[in-house]
Protein backbone atom coordinates (compact mmCIF):
# COMPACT_ATOMS: atom_id res chain seq x y z
CA UNK A 1 0.00 0.00 0.00
CA UNK A 2 1.62 3.32 -0.78
CA UNK A 3 1.09 6.59 0.74
CA UNK A 4 1.83 9.68 0.08
CA UNK A 5 1.74 11.83 3.44
CA UNK A 6 2.70 15.26 3.96
CA UNK A 7 2.72 16.26 7.46
CA UNK A 8 5.38 15.65 10.18
CA UNK A 9 1.92 15.07 12.68
CA UNK A 10 3.78 12.42 13.80
CA UNK A 11 2.85 10.85 16.89
CA UNK A 12 -0.97 10.03 16.99
CA UNK A 13 -2.44 7.48 19.12
CA UNK A 14 -3.40 3.69 17.93
CA UNK A 15 -2.68 2.67 13.97
CA UNK A 16 -4.28 0.79 11.51
CA UNK A 17 -2.26 -1.53 9.72
CA UNK A 18 -2.71 -1.26 5.74
CA UNK A 19 -4.13 -4.25 3.80
CA UNK A 20 -1.49 -4.33 1.41
CA UNK A 21 2.33 -3.76 2.43
CA UNK A 22 5.60 -3.98 0.48
CA UNK A 23 6.98 -7.07 0.76
CA UNK A 24 10.99 -7.55 1.93
CA UNK A 25 12.61 -10.19 -0.38
CA UNK A 26 15.86 -11.72 1.48
CA UNK A 27 19.08 -10.98 0.27
CA UNK A 28 21.02 -13.43 2.15
CA UNK A 29 21.01 -14.97 5.19
CA UNK A 30 24.01 -15.80 8.08
CA UNK A 31 23.16 -18.18 10.47
CA UNK A 32 25.21 -17.75 14.02
CA UNK A 33 28.83 -19.62 14.24
CA UNK A 34 30.98 -19.48 17.12
CA UNK A 35 34.08 -17.75 16.16
CA UNK A 36 32.58 -15.37 13.17
CA UNK A 37 31.01 -12.07 13.08
CA UNK A 38 27.70 -13.92 13.28
CA UNK A 39 27.66 -15.39 17.24
CA UNK A 40 25.59 -15.99 19.49
CA UNK A 41 26.37 -12.87 21.51
CA UNK A 42 25.97 -10.35 18.45
CA UNK A 43 23.04 -8.28 18.44
CA UNK A 44 24.14 -4.84 17.21
CA UNK A 45 25.27 -3.25 13.93
CA UNK A 46 25.62 -0.29 12.31
CA UNK A 47 25.65 0.90 8.17
CA UNK A 48 27.60 3.42 6.88
CA UNK A 49 28.66 4.46 3.70
CA UNK A 50 28.49 0.89 1.60
CA UNK A 51 29.78 -0.84 4.87
CA UNK A 52 27.78 -2.92 7.16
CA UNK A 53 29.58 -3.37 10.79
CA UNK A 54 28.61 -6.34 12.91
CA UNK A 55 29.41 -6.25 16.95
CA UNK A 56 30.76 -9.84 18.22
CA UNK A 57 30.16 -8.66 21.44
CA UNK A 58 33.55 -8.61 24.37
CA UNK A 59 35.82 -9.83 20.98
CA UNK A 60 35.34 -7.62 17.97
CA UNK A 61 33.81 -5.26 15.30
CA UNK A 62 33.80 -6.92 11.74
CA UNK A 63 33.68 -4.63 9.06
CA UNK A 64 31.22 -7.27 6.71
CA UNK A 65 29.88 -6.68 2.72
CA UNK A 66 26.64 -5.53 2.60
CA UNK A 67 25.87 -6.86 -0.64
CA UNK A 68 26.37 -10.82 0.78
CA UNK A 69 26.83 -10.88 4.32
CA UNK A 70 30.95 -11.95 3.92
CA UNK A 71 33.71 -10.74 6.12
CA UNK A 72 37.38 -10.68 6.26
CA UNK A 73 38.60 -12.21 9.45
CA UNK A 74 41.41 -9.42 9.06
CA UNK A 75 39.01 -6.47 8.57
CA UNK A 76 38.18 -5.73 12.24
CA UNK A 77 37.90 -2.71 14.47
CA UNK A 78 39.29 -4.29 17.38
CA UNK A 79 41.18 -7.87 17.38
CA UNK A 80 42.81 -7.69 20.39
CA UNK A 81 41.16 -5.51 23.43
CA UNK A 82 43.04 -3.42 25.61
CA UNK A 83 40.63 -3.41 28.23
CA UNK A 84 39.03 -6.15 30.37
CA UNK A 85 35.61 -5.12 30.97
CA UNK A 86 32.65 -7.19 30.37
CA UNK A 87 29.87 -6.65 27.48
CA UNK A 88 31.81 -4.74 25.65
CA UNK A 89 30.05 -3.06 22.18
CA UNK A 90 26.70 -3.71 23.62
CA UNK A 91 25.55 -1.03 21.12
CA UNK A 92 27.00 0.50 18.23
CA UNK A 93 26.22 3.37 15.94
CA UNK A 94 28.12 6.01 12.86
CA UNK A 95 27.98 9.24 13.19
CA UNK A 96 27.79 11.22 9.55
CA UNK A 97 31.27 12.14 9.57
CA UNK A 98 32.04 8.10 9.61
CA UNK A 99 33.15 7.79 13.35
CA UNK A 100 32.19 4.62 14.95
CA UNK A 101 31.04 4.21 18.08
CA UNK A 102 30.21 1.62 20.71
CA UNK A 103 29.45 1.00 24.18
CA UNK A 104 30.19 -1.35 26.84
CA UNK A 105 26.91 -2.57 29.46
CA UNK A 106 28.08 -1.52 33.18
CA UNK A 107 26.59 -3.60 35.56
CA UNK A 108 25.15 -2.19 39.18
CA UNK A 109 27.31 -3.39 41.87
CA UNK A 110 27.98 -2.22 45.44
CA UNK A 111 26.26 -0.08 48.29
CA UNK A 112 25.17 2.59 46.73
CA UNK A 113 24.78 0.73 43.29
CA UNK A 114 27.05 2.42 40.57
CA UNK A 115 27.78 1.15 37.52
CA UNK A 116 30.31 2.34 34.86
CA UNK A 117 29.75 3.58 31.53
CA UNK A 118 32.12 2.69 28.58
CA UNK A 119 32.66 4.49 25.42
CA UNK A 120 34.50 3.82 22.28
CA UNK A 121 35.24 5.90 19.67
CA UNK A 122 37.41 4.78 16.04
CA UNK A 123 37.67 7.73 13.83
CA UNK A 124 36.73 5.49 11.02
CA UNK A 125 37.04 1.84 10.70
CA UNK A 126 40.82 1.94 9.59
CA UNK A 127 41.54 3.10 13.09
CA UNK A 128 43.54 0.60 14.82
CA UNK A 129 42.69 1.71 18.59
CA UNK A 130 39.81 3.84 19.53
CA UNK A 131 39.39 5.87 22.73
CA UNK A 132 37.75 4.98 25.57
CA UNK A 133 36.08 7.08 27.78
CA UNK A 134 34.72 5.70 31.63
CA UNK A 135 31.56 7.37 33.24
CA UNK A 136 30.18 6.18 36.53
CA UNK A 137 26.58 5.99 36.28
CA UNK A 138 24.04 4.46 39.23
CA UNK A 139 22.38 2.32 37.22
CA UNK A 140 23.22 -0.08 34.71
CA UNK A 141 23.61 1.52 30.99
CA UNK A 142 24.69 1.03 27.82
CA UNK A 143 21.60 -1.34 25.65
CA UNK A 144 20.63 1.56 24.00
CA UNK A 145 23.27 4.40 21.91
CA UNK A 146 22.16 7.50 19.59
CA UNK A 147 24.73 9.43 18.27
CA UNK A 148 24.00 13.43 17.12
CA UNK A 149 26.81 15.55 15.56
CA UNK A 150 30.45 15.07 14.63
CA UNK A 151 33.33 15.85 16.23
CA UNK A 152 33.77 18.23 19.13
CA UNK A 153 30.14 18.56 18.03
CA UNK A 154 29.19 15.02 19.09
CA UNK A 155 26.43 13.72 21.29
CA UNK A 156 26.12 10.57 22.78
CA UNK A 157 22.50 9.32 24.39
CA UNK A 158 23.40 6.24 26.21
CA UNK A 159 20.66 4.37 28.77
CA UNK A 160 19.98 0.60 29.73
CA UNK A 161 17.88 -2.27 31.55
CA UNK A 162 16.36 -1.32 34.87
CA UNK A 163 17.21 2.45 34.15
CA UNK A 164 14.77 4.93 33.69
CA UNK A 165 17.65 7.70 32.23
CA UNK A 166 19.14 8.85 29.33
CA UNK A 167 22.69 9.98 30.21
CA UNK A 168 23.59 12.58 27.45
CA UNK A 169 27.76 12.82 27.04
CA UNK A 170 29.36 15.74 25.43
CA UNK A 171 33.27 16.27 24.48
CA UNK A 172 35.47 19.07 24.05
CA UNK A 173 38.13 17.34 22.10
CA UNK A 174 35.56 14.99 19.65
CA UNK A 175 37.70 11.66 21.39
CA UNK A 176 37.00 11.83 25.82
CA UNK A 177 33.43 12.20 26.92
CA UNK A 178 32.23 12.93 29.75
CA UNK A 179 28.88 12.95 31.29
CA UNK A 180 26.55 16.03 30.71
CA UNK A 181 22.75 15.62 31.45
CA UNK A 182 21.08 13.17 33.41
CA UNK A 183 17.68 12.91 32.07
CA UNK A 184 15.20 10.98 33.74
CA UNK A 185 12.93 9.94 31.23
CA UNK A 186 10.04 8.16 33.82
CA UNK A 187 9.54 7.16 37.10
CA UNK A 188 10.09 3.54 36.13
CA UNK A 189 12.93 1.42 34.34
CA UNK A 190 13.67 0.20 31.35
CA UNK A 191 12.07 3.07 29.42
CA UNK A 192 14.94 3.56 26.82
CA UNK A 193 16.25 -0.37 27.27
CA UNK A 194 15.88 -1.18 23.32
CA UNK A 195 16.99 1.63 21.53
CA UNK A 196 17.31 4.88 21.63
CA UNK A 197 16.93 7.01 17.58
CA UNK A 198 17.23 10.39 16.79
CA UNK A 199 14.55 12.48 14.81
CA UNK A 200 16.73 15.99 16.04
CA UNK A 201 18.55 17.53 18.69
CA UNK A 202 15.59 17.72 20.65
CA UNK A 203 13.22 14.88 19.51
CA UNK A 204 13.37 10.95 20.08
CA UNK A 205 12.08 7.37 19.67
CA UNK A 206 12.77 5.30 22.50
CA UNK A 207 12.01 1.82 22.97
CA UNK A 208 11.69 0.05 25.89
CA UNK A 209 10.12 -3.58 27.22
CA UNK A 210 6.71 -4.68 28.01
CA UNK A 211 4.15 -2.07 28.92
CA UNK A 212 7.13 0.74 27.95
CA UNK A 213 6.13 0.69 24.47
CA UNK A 214 7.88 2.76 21.79
CA UNK A 215 7.61 6.45 22.54
CA UNK A 216 8.52 9.65 21.17
CA UNK A 217 10.26 12.17 23.55
CA UNK A 218 11.06 15.63 23.55
CA UNK A 219 14.30 16.95 25.65
CA UNK A 220 15.36 20.08 26.67
CA UNK A 221 19.12 20.19 25.83
CA UNK A 222 19.57 22.80 28.48
CA UNK A 223 18.02 21.53 31.52
CA UNK A 224 17.98 18.08 30.46
CA UNK A 225 14.44 17.87 31.05
CA UNK A 226 11.92 15.99 29.18
CA UNK A 227 8.95 18.27 28.35
CA UNK A 228 6.86 15.84 26.23
CA UNK A 229 6.03 11.81 26.29
CA UNK A 230 3.88 10.65 23.60
CA UNK A 231 3.36 7.05 23.00
CA UNK A 232 2.97 5.49 19.32
CA UNK A 233 1.56 1.80 19.45
CA UNK A 234 1.75 1.13 23.30
CA UNK A 235 2.51 -2.57 23.60
CA UNK A 236 3.81 -4.10 20.32
CA UNK A 237 5.54 -7.53 20.15
CA UNK A 238 8.89 -5.96 18.99
CA UNK A 239 9.06 -4.18 22.32
CA UNK A 240 12.06 -6.00 23.54
CA UNK A 241 13.50 -4.82 19.84
CA UNK A 242 15.00 -1.71 18.48
CA UNK A 243 13.04 0.76 16.92
CA UNK A 244 15.14 2.79 14.75
CA UNK A 245 13.75 6.29 13.25
CA UNK A 246 14.35 7.03 9.60
CA UNK A 247 13.41 9.67 6.70
CA UNK A 248 13.12 9.33 2.84
CA UNK A 249 12.34 13.32 1.37
CA UNK A 250 9.03 14.09 3.59
CA UNK A 251 8.26 10.79 4.81
CA UNK A 252 9.14 9.75 8.38
CA UNK A 253 9.66 5.73 9.22
CA UNK A 254 10.38 3.35 11.91
CA UNK A 255 12.07 -0.01 11.25
CA UNK A 256 11.13 -2.05 13.90
CA UNK A 257 12.80 -5.55 14.42
CA UNK A 258 12.54 -8.48 16.94
CA UNK A 259 11.63 -9.22 19.85
CA UNK A 260 8.57 -11.23 21.81
CA UNK A 261 6.28 -10.61 24.71
CA UNK A 262 8.43 -12.77 26.50
CA UNK A 263 11.89 -13.10 27.10
CA UNK A 264 12.42 -15.80 24.62
CA UNK A 265 11.99 -17.33 21.32
CA UNK A 266 10.75 -20.90 21.19
CA UNK A 267 12.63 -23.55 18.74
CA UNK A 268 10.89 -24.83 16.89
CA UNK A 269 9.36 -21.33 15.99
CA UNK A 270 5.74 -20.19 16.25
CA UNK A 271 5.78 -16.73 16.64
CA UNK A 272 6.90 -14.91 13.17
CA UNK A 273 7.37 -11.76 14.89
CA UNK A 274 9.97 -12.60 17.05
CA UNK A 275 12.36 -12.05 13.85
CA UNK A 276 10.59 -9.98 11.84
CA UNK A 277 11.41 -6.42 10.58
CA UNK A 278 8.66 -3.84 11.10
CA UNK A 279 8.78 -1.47 8.46
CA UNK A 280 5.98 1.79 10.12
CA UNK A 281 4.79 5.08 8.29
CA UNK A 282 4.49 7.26 10.80
CA UNK A 283 4.08 10.50 8.61
CA UNK A 284 0.86 10.22 10.38
CA UNK A 285 -1.08 7.83 11.88
CA UNK A 286 1.13 5.02 11.97
CA UNK A 287 0.44 2.08 9.36
CA UNK A 288 2.50 -0.76 8.89
CA UNK A 289 3.85 -0.47 4.50
CA UNK A 290 6.87 -3.14 4.48
CA UNK A 291 7.30 -6.46 6.82
CA UNK A 292 9.86 -9.75 5.64
CA UNK A 293 9.29 -13.28 6.18
CA UNK A 294 11.29 -15.94 8.39
CA UNK A 295 15.42 -15.99 8.00
CA UNK A 296 14.69 -18.49 5.55
CA UNK A 297 16.76 -20.96 6.76
CA UNK A 298 16.45 -19.71 10.42
CA UNK A 299 15.08 -23.04 11.33
CA UNK A 300 18.36 -25.06 11.09
CA UNK A 301 20.51 -22.21 12.40
CA UNK A 302 18.89 -22.25 15.47
CA UNK A 303 19.12 -25.63 16.97
CA UNK A 304 22.15 -25.00 18.55
CA UNK A 305 20.80 -21.63 19.97
CA UNK A 306 17.44 -23.50 21.79
CA UNK A 307 15.47 -20.14 23.62
CA UNK A 308 17.41 -17.33 22.65
CA UNK A 309 15.76 -13.94 23.71
CA UNK A 310 15.03 -11.33 20.87
CA UNK A 311 17.18 -8.86 21.52
CA UNK A 312 18.00 -7.39 17.95
CA UNK A 313 18.90 -4.77 15.64
CA UNK A 314 18.16 -2.92 12.60
CA UNK A 315 20.22 -0.61 9.68
CA UNK A 316 18.35 1.21 6.84
CA UNK A 317 20.29 1.64 3.27
CA UNK A 318 18.42 4.06 0.65
CA UNK A 319 19.53 2.90 -2.33
CA UNK A 320 18.53 5.88 -4.63
CA UNK A 321 15.92 4.66 -6.55
CA UNK A 322 13.24 4.47 -4.16
CA UNK A 323 13.52 1.13 -2.30
CA UNK A 324 15.33 0.56 0.84
CA UNK A 325 17.69 -2.32 2.34
CA UNK A 326 17.78 -3.53 5.58
CA UNK A 327 20.24 -5.57 7.90
CA UNK A 328 18.99 -7.10 10.78
CA UNK A 329 20.20 -9.37 13.40
CA UNK A 330 18.58 -11.25 16.31
CA UNK A 331 20.92 -12.26 19.28
CA UNK A 332 21.72 -15.62 18.61
CA UNK A 333 19.68 -15.83 15.37
CA UNK A 334 21.49 -14.56 12.62
CA UNK A 335 22.06 -11.70 10.56
CA UNK A 336 20.31 -11.03 7.06
CA UNK A 337 19.71 -8.01 4.43
CA UNK A 338 16.29 -7.95 2.73
CA UNK A 339 15.24 -5.16 0.28
CA UNK A 340 11.63 -3.91 -0.39
CA UNK A 341 10.07 -5.06 -3.71
CA UNK A 342 9.04 -2.11 -4.81
CA UNK A 343 9.17 1.59 -2.88
CA UNK A 344 8.22 1.81 0.02
CA UNK A 345 5.39 4.84 0.40
CA UNK A 346 7.47 7.77 -0.26
CA UNK A 347 7.05 11.60 0.21
CA UNK A 348 4.83 13.92 -1.21
CA UNK A 349 7.56 16.44 -1.13
CA UNK A 350 5.53 19.93 -1.46
CA UNK A 351 2.44 21.02 -0.62
CA UNK A 352 1.15 24.55 -1.10
CA UNK A 353 -1.57 27.32 -1.53
CA UNK A 354 -1.56 30.63 -2.59
CA UNK A 355 -3.40 33.42 -4.35
CA UNK A 356 -2.11 33.53 -7.79
CA UNK A 357 -3.82 36.75 -10.27
CA UNK A 358 -6.31 37.02 -7.60
CA UNK A 359 -7.61 33.15 -7.93
CA UNK A 360 -6.67 30.59 -4.81
CA UNK A 361 -3.76 27.99 -6.31
CA UNK A 362 -2.96 24.75 -5.02
CA UNK A 363 0.03 22.66 -6.24
CA UNK A 364 1.93 19.77 -5.02
CA UNK A 365 4.57 17.29 -6.06
CA UNK A 366 5.58 13.91 -5.07
CA UNK A 367 8.75 11.68 -5.20
CA UNK A 368 7.56 8.65 -6.63
CA UNK A 369 3.81 6.76 -6.29
CA UNK A 370 2.60 3.27 -6.29
CA UNK A 371 -0.92 2.26 -6.93
CA UNK A 372 -1.95 5.82 -6.92
CA UNK A 373 -5.55 7.01 -8.54
CA UNK A 374 -5.05 10.33 -7.53
CA UNK A 375 -6.01 13.03 -5.42
CA UNK A 376 -9.28 14.37 -3.65
CA UNK A 377 -8.72 18.18 -3.36
CA UNK A 378 -10.63 19.06 0.13
CA UNK A 379 -12.16 22.85 1.01
CA UNK A 380 -13.37 24.11 3.89
CA UNK A 381 -14.20 27.28 5.21
CA UNK A 382 -13.76 27.05 8.84
CA UNK A 383 -10.76 24.64 9.15
CA UNK A 384 -13.12 21.88 10.13
CA UNK A 385 -15.22 20.69 8.10
CA UNK A 386 -13.98 20.16 4.58
CA UNK A 387 -16.01 18.79 1.21
CA UNK A 388 -14.65 17.57 -2.14
CA UNK A 389 -14.15 19.88 -4.55
CA UNK A 390 -12.02 18.61 -6.96
CA UNK A 391 -10.28 14.90 -8.28
CA UNK A 392 -6.80 15.25 -10.31
CA UNK A 393 -6.04 11.91 -11.54
CA UNK A 394 -2.38 10.19 -11.24
CA UNK A 395 0.41 11.59 -13.33
CA UNK A 396 2.03 8.04 -12.88
CA UNK A 397 1.64 5.11 -15.51
CA UNK A 398 -0.82 2.93 -14.47
CA UNK A 399 -1.04 5.62 -11.02
CA UNK A 400 2.87 4.40 -10.47
CA UNK A 401 5.87 6.42 -10.80
CA UNK A 402 9.77 6.55 -9.57
CA UNK A 403 10.66 10.13 -10.84
CA UNK A 404 9.08 13.73 -9.10
CA UNK A 405 5.66 14.62 -10.24
CA UNK A 406 4.11 18.45 -9.85
CA UNK A 407 0.43 18.76 -9.78
CA UNK A 408 -1.50 22.08 -9.06
CA UNK A 409 -4.86 23.37 -9.12
CA UNK A 410 -6.79 26.44 -9.37
CA UNK A 411 -9.75 26.97 -7.74
CA UNK A 412 -12.09 29.14 -9.20
CA UNK A 413 -15.32 28.89 -6.76
CA UNK A 414 -12.87 29.92 -3.91
CA UNK A 415 -15.45 31.55 -1.05
CA UNK A 416 -14.47 35.31 -0.17
CA UNK A 417 -12.59 34.85 2.71
CA UNK A 418 -10.02 32.41 4.11
CA UNK A 419 -10.50 28.74 1.93
CA UNK A 420 -8.62 25.85 3.73
CA UNK A 421 -7.56 23.45 1.66
CA UNK A 422 -6.76 19.42 2.46
CA UNK A 423 -5.62 16.38 -0.41
CA UNK A 424 -6.56 12.68 0.02
CA UNK A 425 -4.76 10.07 -1.68
CA UNK A 426 -7.00 7.12 -3.24
CA UNK A 427 -5.30 4.05 -3.63
CA UNK A 428 -6.21 2.26 -7.03
CA UNK A 429 -8.22 -0.43 -5.10
CA UNK A 430 -10.02 2.58 -3.31
CA UNK A 431 -8.26 2.90 0.01
CA UNK A 432 -7.46 6.33 0.83
CA UNK A 433 -5.02 8.36 2.95
CA UNK A 434 -6.33 12.07 4.27
CA UNK A 435 -3.31 14.22 4.42
CA UNK A 436 -2.93 16.10 7.90
CA UNK A 437 -1.50 18.94 6.25
CA UNK A 438 -3.94 22.29 6.26
CA UNK A 439 -3.18 24.97 3.74
CA UNK A 440 -5.17 27.87 3.16
CA UNK A 441 -5.78 31.35 0.99
CA UNK A 442 -7.14 33.99 1.80
CA UNK A 443 -9.18 35.65 -1.21
CA UNK A 444 -10.81 38.19 0.09
CA UNK A 445 -10.70 42.00 -1.67
CA UNK A 446 -9.52 43.36 1.17
CA UNK A 447 -9.25 47.38 1.42
CA UNK A 448 -5.50 48.27 0.20
CA UNK A 449 -6.62 45.97 -2.68
CA UNK A 450 -9.89 47.54 -4.27
CA UNK A 451 -9.69 51.13 -5.76
CA UNK A 452 -12.80 53.23 -7.10
CA UNK A 453 -12.01 56.97 -8.52
CA UNK A 454 -12.92 59.73 -8.80
CA UNK A 455 -14.35 60.28 -5.41
CA UNK A 456 -16.25 62.69 -6.03
CA UNK A 457 -17.62 61.83 -9.19
CA UNK A 458 -20.23 63.21 -12.25
CA UNK A 459 -20.80 60.49 -14.64
CA UNK A 460 -18.92 57.77 -13.51
CA UNK A 461 -16.14 55.72 -11.55
CA UNK A 462 -13.91 53.33 -12.34
CA UNK A 463 -13.17 50.22 -10.31
CA UNK A 464 -10.23 48.46 -10.17
CA UNK A 465 -10.04 44.58 -8.05
CA UNK A 466 -5.78 45.65 -7.66
CA UNK A 467 -5.25 42.18 -9.15
CA UNK A 468 -7.89 39.98 -7.44
CA UNK A 469 -10.01 37.42 -9.83
CA UNK A 470 -12.88 39.30 -10.67
CA UNK A 471 -15.15 36.60 -11.64
CA UNK A 472 -18.11 35.91 -9.16
CA UNK A 473 -17.16 39.53 -7.73
CA UNK A 474 -20.33 41.85 -8.04
CA UNK A 475 -21.05 45.83 -7.90
CA UNK A 476 -24.41 47.21 -6.10
CA UNK A 477 -24.73 50.80 -5.53
CA UNK A 478 -27.21 52.12 -2.86
CA UNK A 479 -28.37 55.29 -1.98
CA UNK A 480 -28.82 57.05 1.29
CA UNK A 481 -32.58 55.02 2.48
CA UNK A 482 -30.69 51.88 1.69
CA UNK A 483 -32.70 51.10 -1.96
CA UNK A 484 -30.56 49.65 -4.22
CA UNK A 485 -30.35 51.51 -7.31
CA UNK A 486 -27.84 49.80 -9.66
CA UNK A 487 -26.15 46.28 -9.73
CA UNK A 488 -23.64 44.81 -12.53
CA UNK A 489 -21.00 42.04 -12.18
CA UNK A 490 -17.53 42.33 -12.52
CA UNK A 491 -16.20 41.73 -16.45
CA UNK A 492 -12.68 43.10 -16.08
CA UNK A 493 -9.94 43.46 -13.37
CA UNK A 494 -10.85 47.62 -13.99
CA UNK A 495 -14.44 48.81 -15.36
CA UNK A 496 -16.34 51.79 -15.41
CA UNK A 497 -19.86 51.90 -13.82
CA UNK A 498 -21.83 54.49 -15.27
CA UNK A 499 -23.78 57.08 -13.06
CA UNK A 500 -24.98 59.33 -15.16
CA UNK A 501 -28.73 58.42 -14.70
CA UNK A 502 -28.49 59.18 -11.12
CA UNK A 503 -29.15 62.03 -9.27
CA UNK A 504 -26.17 64.13 -7.37
CA UNK A 505 -26.58 62.44 -3.99
CA UNK A 506 -24.57 60.26 -1.44
CA UNK A 507 -24.12 56.59 -2.70
CA UNK A 508 -22.20 53.37 -1.16
CA UNK A 509 -21.14 51.21 -3.56
CA UNK A 510 -20.61 47.55 -2.11
CA UNK A 511 -18.73 44.86 -3.39
CA UNK A 512 -19.39 41.28 -2.55
CA UNK A 513 -17.42 38.26 -4.02
CA UNK A 514 -19.07 34.79 -4.45
CA UNK A 515 -21.57 36.58 -2.45
CA UNK A 516 -19.54 37.70 0.64
CA UNK A 517 -19.26 41.14 1.22
CA UNK A 518 -15.89 42.69 0.74
CA UNK A 519 -15.98 46.22 0.81
CA UNK A 520 -18.07 49.19 1.43
CA UNK A 521 -17.51 52.65 -0.09
CA UNK A 522 -19.25 56.20 0.29
CA UNK A 523 -19.41 57.75 -2.80
CA UNK A 524 -20.09 61.57 -3.61
CA UNK A 525 -21.43 62.20 -6.73
CA UNK A 526 -21.90 65.94 -7.94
Amino acid sequence: MKKLLLSFALFACGFTTFAQTVPLNQNWYVAPTAGTAVTTANSTMAYYNGKLYVADRNNKIYVVDPSNGSWNALNVLFTDPLWTESNKYTKIRVASDGAIYAVAMGLTSGSPASANLYIYKWDSDSDVTPTRSVINVPKRVGESLAVRGTGASAVLYVSGATNNTIYRCITADGDTFTLDKTIVVNASDNYARGSISPISDTEFIINGPGSVGIRKITIDPTLGTVTNTTSLFGTLDVSLANAEYFEDGAKKYLALSGGVLGSTIPNPLTNNNAVKIKVYDITSTPKLVAENALFGSYQAGIVANTNQNGYADVAVRKNGDGTHTFFHVVFGHGLASYTTVGTLPVSLTSFNAALVKGRSTLTWETASETNNSGFEVLRSTDGKDFTKIHFESSKGQNGNSTTALKYSFVDRTAKAGVNYYQLKQIDLNGDNELFKDVKSVNVSLGAADVVVFPNPATTYISVNAGGVDFKDVKYELFDASGKRVLSQKATAEQQDISLSKLPASIYFLKISKNGALQKTVKLVKQ
